[in-house]
């Protein structure tokens, strides 16, 4: 089965088997790429498991466990032996201590003691006397040391004696000295005090070496002392000393380190600065490595081989055609969706030609439908500026228009005015007349104002400033007629926001209030949560009319223009703000202010509060 005329171009005899294999294989397999793919996989993937399982197996028996795991039990089991030993003498050296003839018995007494003490572990023991605050060995299993400093026998002794004798360690604590070479071995002195006398014991014993010699599969262990000189056990093959072994170690921990031919593990002796090493030759310990190799090999070579076939036999009806399409997609991205894209086969490949065929069409029509959007997007954009520059013309010919004959008509308001205040003038009626042109005068230009606020000002606030709540109250109230009636701050705080443009919401605010209430209402302003609220004693507002409250034009007064709760609703959106009626409130009509502060924001952020002035007041 072929893609294309470039597949026919060879004709071979693997090709004619290819095409013997197609007549007898099943019809959906010569129709599923997958299927191909899939028989060829398993192939490949059964030889493979089959090497590389064994080979693992080998690998984790013998050099993960055998090696690693059994270098580092027997550094652990010689370092245990080492720690029961010094345990041990530990507790014969408090025991020894705890007999009464210190206290009671002459030096020839204690010696007589210490001599039938003595045990094989013991190499020898000695009371030190602390009587006029010196140290002197007043007893001893070996008679050529009584009458001397502990020190000036053994220097090794110096430390742990002066920490038994100034009461620096407690009465059943043993304090060890540092290891010492002693005749043909190395011996360590346990000094512990004394409970009924005067001093403390000291009890030397040899390092046991024979913990050192198991003889097992070529291991071979040594004792180190903090510092990495040998103590006991080494030989010339032994593994030269790693520091950062050792340094793992004196930290209480086991480790395995390769040095040179050989791998060594280091384990801690609690209790003391000793470290246990344990070695042996690589060669030996990782005896199998040379099999896993050569089991990693067949695997490599068998996985090369098999995809070496598998390649060229799936790589002709494979590769070639997914060039092909590559090649024809190349040509789609540079704009070409006339491109050719069709193929006589199919399987997955020739379904994959057919869904990028679709996918040009679709990607064809998209385009054209896009170009078509982005037309009927341009000519809308012009409609719309065509539109807010007559918008702009029209507030513009609003201001321009009805200002010129306000501002003539206020000066013969002023004129009449002056002639009226002249004595001789009687026009009462006049004066009334002049009075309500000045109101109709005013009341155009509220109507301008609140025009253009709600045409020019815009729907968002760029810059604010931080803005006292109670300080744009008190401004606000004071620039209407608030006639007889009484304003409330419940509470206050700074807030960011326009300040003009906050301080004309509140006046449309209070306003409205003594419109709608009378000249004796009672307006609040307190503080929510997130906001704040302006609130009046009146009868409140219907549930019917609050969804229209807010809405351009809507007023229930015959001089209102129903725009004052329009340019109150648009200020406090334009800086970000929610502005509703609390339908619950009983004692009249709220307005809240919500989303004003910041969840996060502290209460006393913007506060006016000085730190020093409680400094004062007290």
């Amino acid at each position: 089965m072929t893609g294309s005329g470039d597949e026919t171009a060879a004709s071979s005899q693997p090709d004619g088997l290819l095409e013997r294999l197609h007549a007898v294989v099943p019809d959906m397999y010569a129709r599923s790429y997958t299927a191909k793919f899939a028989v060829a996989l398993a192939v490949i993937v059964v030889v493979l498991a089959a090497v590389g399982f064994g080979s693992y197996l080998q690998i984790q028996e013998r050099i993960v466990s055998d090696a690693a795991t059994d270098l580092e039990t027997s550094a652990t089991h010689r370092a245990d032996s080492i720690e029961q030993w010094r345990t041990t003498t530990e507790t014969e050296a408090t025991a020894i201590a705890a007999a009464g003839v210190y206290d009671t018995g002459t030096s020839a007494d204690v010696r007589q003691y210490l001599t039938t003490a003595e045990s094989s572990q013991i190499r020898s023991l000695h009371y030190v006397s602390t009587v006029d605050d010196s140290q002197m060995v007043v007893a001893s299993t070996e008679t050529n040391t009584e009458g001397r400093s502990p020190w000036a026998v053994e220097p090794a002794w110096k430390s742990p004696v002066l920490a038994a004798t100034n009461d620096t360690a407690g009465t059943e604590t043993v304090v060890q000295s540092t290891a010492y070479t002693d005749g043909d071995g190395h011996s360590m002195a346990f000094v512990t005090p004394v409970p009924d006398g005067d001093g403390a014991l000291v009890l030397v014993a040899r390092v046991p070496a024979e913990q050192f010699h198991d003889g097992r599969n070529g291991f071979e262990t040594q004792l180190l002392t903090g510092d990495g000189d040998p103590l006991i056990g080494g030989q010339d093959g032994s593994a030269p000393i790693s520091q950062d072994g050792l340094q793992a170690a004196i930290a209480g921990q086991t480790t395995t380190i390769e040095t040179g031919d050989r791998v060594a593990a280091y384990a801690p002796v609690n209790g003391t600065s000793w470290v246990v090493v344990t070695s042996a030759e690589r060669e030996s310990l990782y005896g199998t490595s040379r099999l896993v190799g050569l089991g990693f090999l067949a695997v490599v070579g068998t996985a090369v081989v098999s995809l070496g076939v598998a390649g060229y036999l799936f790589g002709r009806h494979t590769v070639r055609p997914l060039r092909q399409l590559r090649s024809r997609t190349q040509a789609m991205e540079q704009g070409d969706l006339g491109v050719d894209i069709s193929t006589a086969r199919q399987d997955e490949l020739g379904r994959l030609y057919g869904a990028f065929g679709n996918m040009r069409d679709t990607l064809r029509s998209q385009i054209q439908q896009a170009q078509a959007a982005r037309k009927e997007a341009e000519r809308s954009s012009h409609e719309l500026e065509r539109q807010n520059e007559r918008l702009d013309e029209f507030a513009s010919t609003l201001s321009h228009d009805l200002r010129n004959p306000l501002t003539v008509a206020r000066g013969h308001v002023e004129l009449l005015a002056t002639r009226l205040s002249d004595p001789e003038t009687e026009s009462a009626d006049l004066q009334s007349h002049i009075e309500k042109l000045e109101d109709a005068h005013d009341r155009i230009e509220s109507i301008i104002d609140d025009v253009l606020t709600l045409t020019r000002k815009g729907a968002s606030v760029e810059e604010t400033a931080p803005v006292p709540l109670e300080a744009v109250v008190t401004e606000a109230w004071d620039n209407i007629d608030n006639k007889d009636a009484s304003i409330e701050v419940a509470g206050s705080r700074t807030i960011d926001a326009d300040r003009a443009r906050l301080l004309r919401a509140l006046e449309n605010l209070f306003r409205n209030a003594i419109d709608h209430v009378g000249p004796d209402v009672t307006v609040t302003v307190g503080l929510t949560d997130h906001g704040f609220y302006v609130a009046d004693d009146g009868p409140g507002i219907p549930t019917e009319a609050v969804d229209d409250i807010f809405e351009y034009g809507h007023t229930t007064s015959e001089d209102g223009t129903g725009l004052g709760l329009s340019i109150v609703k648009t200020i406090a959106e334009a800086h970000g703000w929610r502005l509703y009626i609390d339908t619950t409130y009983p004692d009249g009509a709220m307005f809240v202010f919500a989303d004003v502060f910041s969840e996060d924001e502290p209460d006393w952020y913007g506060t006016e509060f000085e730190w020093g002035r409680s400094e004062v007041d007290d």
